[in-house]
């Protein structure tokens, strides 16, 4: 595959052009890769600024409390979303979940590290780890390709 980007000033909106033998599962991946780049969800900062935030850019989502925070490299966010629907709507865009109050963007996994009990450590881009409880171990592998989905 060969990819190539050219500048040019006098757009008023990036485009994307795709050029291919045949329409197989790597085109389809590619096409549904750059849809996805951006989705938004609207997140809520701290002093209650709503703002749009990239799905791709946030790291995982977690319960807390009754209430649902979107991170990402240097911020968070509090989304008004269940968990479960987020796991829903996110299953095909690289998020899988990985203990009850956690989804992972598994684009944003940098290592896997075991973890004593059966469990996994993450190391995300931005430095910081979260755990894969033993009960998601299995979902998590089939996630990024390790191991069958159930």
């Amino acid at each position: 595959m060969k990819i190539f980007v050219k500048d040019k000033m006098n757009l008023s909106e990036t485009e994307v052009e795709i050029r291919c033998r045949e329409r197989d599962n790597e085109v389809e991946a590619i096409i549904e890769s750059v849809r996805n780049v951006e989705d938004t969800l609207m997140g809520e900062k701290e002093n209650g600024d709503k703002v749009p935030v990239r799905i791709s850019r946030v790291l995982y989502f977690e319960a807390v409390d009754r209430n649902v925070y979107g991170y990402t490299d240097q911020e968070f966010y509090r989304i008004k979303r269940t968990l479960y629907d987020l796991e829903e709507d996110l299953e095909k865009r690289h998020f899988v979940r990985i203990s009850k109050s956690v989804i992972v963007n598994i684009k944003a996994v940098k290592r896997i590290a075991p973890e004593d009990a059966r469990r996994l450590k993450l190391e995300l881009r931005n430095g910081e780890w979260i755990v894969v409880s033993r009960n998601y171990v299995a979902d998590f592998k089939a996630g990024i390709g390790m191991k069958e989905a159930k």
